[in-house]
């Protein structure tokens, strides 16, 4: 059967098709070039279709995602009629975020979903099979997402017009401050369900007129991350194996406490709105009992312009020498990464130990906020020499200890890094190895190709236009390195 998955907002419109075997997908904020860009007319997905020849009458169902259709309790999906020549539904926006989870992994029965908010302003779901049996409401008890926002609007951060990415800064910021153990044990009263408790600024003990006081920001984000970590470290029903979703579940330092407490979590990265018409696609699946779709390629699904060829082992050899004499490499390869992270298809890579190098790209390549810190990418062999961490981080979701004390583009104020544990043959992991054969390290920082308030790169005239600007030296589309 042939499925399509829409979310439909004004924020983060996605869209996924299926005939049962091949998966396509499309983020429209990569498509036109604007960050988080959402439509405004419940037909514009169908250009996404045209591109891809497949006509709306070929569909044999839809499922929407969409903020505006308030659910009864326990209700998960309702089918609607919407003129389309198909069954269309409508599906719960955090029940889409958990089953979103598939190409990562078969589906847990348990699922929890953390964001801003999705319908009827719930800002937090638990999931049990297809049941959304929790829910809380963000003006109630709070939102982790929003409140975190809230912070960035109130320092003065740059944001898109909607604020969505000003709890990913806010994380970074966060960093800076210091831990109050007294106002920690002061606030640790208040259970995890009552964020806006935790995160209430007029309740700090310490007030320097005007100024907004980082410590405040780092104990709450802390408190709030170990708390997090302590409720899904008990999950529903004692499951072996949980879903964890929804936009804050893009926080690799509260990911980092989830991970030491020994639970197994799954974890998309996809987490945010980006994920959600995988989700509905799932949804149809098993509303229609059709196999389980494959995950071939995942998560290289975005679909833009790749090259047309791969990179052969002399130019891998000739990008590791450049990145081993310290110059800046863009990294062009493939189709795009779903989700906000860079994953070696996408990528702006540089050495790990130079001391300059988060000044440099902040400043004069990705201008954008100069405390914002640098992911790496590492062998997963490797992982343990350098990261207090020994397992696996594909998705660049969580953030672990800094043990090579030299690795400074890559380690945080905190002493962490947001990590990428990378294995396998394909071209990114090739390159990796031919550096670590002539540097002995096999650990470079990855960041996204793009600059800041823009999209991840998605066509090769995006690559080559940021190539023609100051910083990047060598830009690799392909297997044609162009210097300067």
């Amino acid at each position: 059967m042939k499925f399509l998955g829409l979310r439909i907002d004004d924020h983060d419109s996605n869209v996924t098709y299926t005939d049962g075997k091949k998966v396509k997908y499309c983020a429209t904020e990569r498509l036109y070039g604007i960050k988080h860009h959402g439509w405004d007319n419940i037909w514009q997905w169908e250009d996404v279709l045209d591109s891809w020849g497949v006509k709306v009458d070929d569909l044999d169902a839809i499922a929407i995602i969409t903020d505006d259709i308030n659910f009864e309790e326990g209700e998960s999906y309702r089918e609607l009629e919407m003129g389309f020549p198909c069954r269309t539904f409508a599906v719960d926006h955090h029940y889409a975020h958990h089953l979103s989870i598939w190409p990562v992994g078969e589906v847990p029965h348990t699922g929890y979903v953390y964001d801003g908010f999705g319908n009827d302003d719930h800002s937090f779901s638990l999931i049990q099979g297809e049941k959304v049996s929790l829910t809380h409401s963000a003006e109630e008890y709070g939102s982790i997402g929003k409140e975190m926002a809230n912070v960035g609007i109130q320092v003065g951060l740059k944001a898109d017009p909607q604020g969505l990415d000003l709890a990913g800064k806010v994380m970074g910021l966060a960093a800076y401050g210091l831990i109050d153990r007294e106002y920690y044990d002061k606030i640790s009263h208040y259970g995890f369900t009552n964020i806006k408790g935790i995160w209430n600024y007029k309740s700090w003990h310490r007030k320097w007129d005007k100024d907004f006081d980082i410590n405040w920001l780092r104990t709450v984000h802390e408190y709030t991350g170990d708390q997090l970590a302590l409720y899904l470290s008990h999950p529903v029903g004692g499951d072996d194996i949980i879903g964890y979703s929804g936009g804050v579940a893009q926080n690799c330092n509260f990911n980092g406490k989830i991970r030491k407490t020994g639970q197994q979590v799954l974890i998309p990265p996809h987490a945010n709105d980006c994920g959600l018409s995988l989700g509905a696609v799932e949804f149809l699946r098993r509303r229609f009992h059709e196999e389980p779709f494959s995950n071939e390629g995942f998560p290289f699904w975005q679909d833009d312009e790749a090259p047309e060829d791969e990179p052969d082992d002399r130019t891998i050899e000739k990008a590791a020498l450049q990145l081993s004499l310290g110059r800046i490499v863009a990294w062009y390869q493939g189709h795009g990464e779903i989700g906000p992270r860079a994953l070696g298809h996408r990528s702006i890579l540089m050495q790990a130990r130079n001391r300059r190098a988060k000044q440099f790209l902040n400043e004069r390549v990705k201008h954008r906020e100069g405390f914002r810190p640098f992911g790496a990418a590492v062998l997963k062999e490797d992982t343990s020499k350098y990261f207090d961490y020994d397992g696996d981080s594909p998705y660049m979701n969580t953030s672990v200890p800094v043990l090579d004390k030299e690795l400074t583009s890559v380690t945080h104020v905190d002493g962490s890094c947001r990590i990428q544990t990378v294995d396998g043959d394909d071209s990114f992991a090739r390159l990796l190895r031919k550096y670590k054969e002539i540097t002995g390290d096999s650990v470079l920082l990855n960041t996204s190709l793009n600059i800041g308030g823009s999209p991840i790169a998605s066509r090769i005239w995006e690559a080559k236009e940021m190539f023609s600007k100051k910083g990047i030296d060598d830009l690799v589309i392909g297997n044609n390195l162009f210097d300067k």
